[in-house]
């Protein structure tokens, strides 16, 4: 199977729903492809987060009892009788229409459990990973150290123009470009060296939504996010932290 088969079947892995004829091979595909395995990967992560911010709602425990006595004495109520089934059944729909109505306020309120505080941790994780299948994959698309030959490399192939700087004077090489998606979101990277270290630069228009962490870290990996001129950078490296804060503010202040 190839990544755009796999990729739609990923939710459905995650809950055990591939049937037994399919499922060998979507499982060794994940297991050979990085960039399926990290979709995988931050699907779980996003799953996780939302069970662990849901609240959990138990019905009395007499409403199973009453609800099987309603429905087993149903048809023999006289009309008096059948009123008071109804009068029963109508409780239980008010029960159900509790539960339904808590389910549907819990299910509502995920994406502002989200946005406060899991959707900014998650956009760095997209980042992240966005640089981990770069450096086992494609890392650049247009291999220039020249940002007069990065910017406009970008035409076309992105609805924005990034800024591209030129940091060699300062120990930061620019070595190219490559178009990246993070999330939901088209981005471009911009590629620079430190001796032995890459650093990828995301960028995409910023119109005031949920930043990533101003920094993070996880595996020995370094991230730095900040604000400018309507963009959002991120930049990622296996660069020490204290490097990549200088590299990130040679950016901040062109």
């Amino acid at each position: 199977m190839i990544c755009d088969e796999v990729k739609p079947l990923l939710n459905a892995w995650m809950d055990n729903e591939i049937g037994p004829i399919q499922r060998p091979e979507v499982q060794s595909h994940i297991e050979t492809c990085a960039f399926c395995a990290a979709d995988l990967d931050q699907l779980e992560k996003l799953r996780d987060a939302i069970r662990s911010e849901m609240p959990y709602y138990e019905a009395p425990p007499d409403l199973r009892r009453r609800v099987r006595n309603a429905l087993r004495g149903a048809e023999y109520f006289d009309r008096d009788q059948r009123q008071a089934g109804w009068r029963a059944w109508d409780a239980w729909n008010a029960w159900g229409a509790l539960a339904a109505g808590v389910a549907f306020c819990a299910l509502a309120a995920v994406p502002f459990l989200l946005n406060a505080r899991n959707q900014g941790q998650l956009l760095a994780e997209e980042f992240l990973s966005a640089h981990e299948r770069a450096m086992i994959g494609r890392s650049v698309d247009v291999v220039s150290t020249d940002q007069h030959t990065v910017k406009p490399w970008f035409n076309g192939k992105l609805s924005f123009s990034p800024p591209v700087t030129d940091l060699a004077s300062e120990g930061f090489p620019l070595e190219g470009g490559r178009v990246d998606y993070a999330g939901d979101h088209q981005v471009a990277a911009l590629v620079y060296k430190r001796r032995l270290h890459r650093i990828d630069v995301f960028v995409r228009p910023f119109a005031g939504e949920k930043e990533p962490p101003a920094h993070f870290e996880r595996n020995g990996y370094n991230e730095i996010s900040w604000s400018r001129d309507n963009f959002l950078f991120t930049a990622v490296s296996d660069l020490n932290g204290a490097e990549l804060a200088t590299f990130a503010k040679l950016l901040q202040n062109p």
